[in-house]
């Protein structure tokens, strides 16, 4: 029988993919402080979230170990969007992707071991096999973009992105263990201004220098941005219920999508090693289905 945090995953991995296809589609016209500027744009989204738990006084009541999880899960996790939008815009897509895509590996060894996580045999080897083939498929289809770096430190924030999103998954997990999904979503709230203003001033731009004109790109980077919250928010409901060992690795997998989108409306060709590597991305969701 399939299970709610099963569907939710497959949700996120659907919107996911659509919303990256579309930003891929913006960033052609749009520079990462401008795409970092819309992240501010959602914050009176994740305030909403906030305002039941602000206004009965159950924020609180919490624990203050847990509110301090949730503080530093959301911030590992803007902070490695942060990293991922400089790095894509510095490098090559194959090896931006590749790299990040690797994060789950930290979450199903820290889910194993400190979170006494069991999946099965299946579950587990059809995560690892998602992992690896999504890590593979991103750089060979990248390859055919023929991207050149212009810098050459592109690599070290790859790292960066790589860790942080890491940090992120586990401590989100830790979060979700302890308080309700919406009030997670809500420190976002509190966490989106400060760390975009401290971006802009690495940066030294100015938030309104950062502010894009309105364009047919800024339309759809918007539409994107709508998009990838609704799987942000499926996400987040999936790892508050099922296990982080298998959840991440499968919302990891959204580059199938953006693959396969790309094919079918971008007219991007695909190889024969990329329909192997999507064959195998697939046998491992059948795999980690296996609940």
């Amino acid at each position: 029988m399939i299970t709610l945090w099963l569907i939710l995953a497959l949700l996120a991995i659907g919107l996911y993919g659509s919303s990256q296809v579309a930003q891929k589609i913006a960033l052609n016209s749009l520079s990462a402080p401008n795409v970092i500027f819309l992240s501010i744009v959602q914050v009176p989204i994740y305030v909403v979230c906030l305002a039941p738990f602000l206004v009965t006084g159950l924020i609180w009541t919490l624990p203050p170990t847990a509110f301090a999880f949730g503080l530093v899960a959301a911030t590992f996790g803007q902070l490695g969007y942060y990293a991922y939008v400089e790095a894509a815009e510095r490098g090559p897509i194959s090896i931006v992707g590749s790299v990040t895509a690797a994060y789950p590996v930290m979450v199903i060894v820290v889910a194993i071991a400190f979170f006494h996580e069991s999946p099965t045999a299946v579950q587990l080897g059809g995560a690892l096999l998602i992992t690896c083939s999504i890590i593979t498929l991103s750089y060979v289809h990248g390859e055919a973009e023929k991207k050149k770096p212009r810098t050459r430190d592109f690599l070290s924030i790859c790292i960066v992105t790589l860790l942080l999103w890491g940090m992120w998954a586990i401590f989100t997990k830790m979060t979700l263990d302890r308080i309700q999904p919406l009030l997670f979503l809500g420190i976002y709230g509190l966490i989106i201004p400060p760390t975009a203003v401290g971006y802009y001033r690495l940066k030294r731009i100015g938030i309104r220098e950062s502010i894009p004109r309105w364009s047919v790109p800024l339309i759809i980077a918007i539409t994107a941005t709508m998009v990838g919250n609704i799987a942000f928010f499926s996400e987040i409901n999936a790892i508050s219920l099922g296990p982080a060992s298998v959840v991440f690795p499968l919302v990891a997998s959204s580059p199938l999508v953006v693959v396969l989108l790309a094919y079918s409306f971008l007219k991007e060709r695909m190889s024969l090693i990329e329909w192997a590597l999507i064959a195998l991305v697939i046998v491992g969701i059948v795999m980690v289905s296996t609940t």
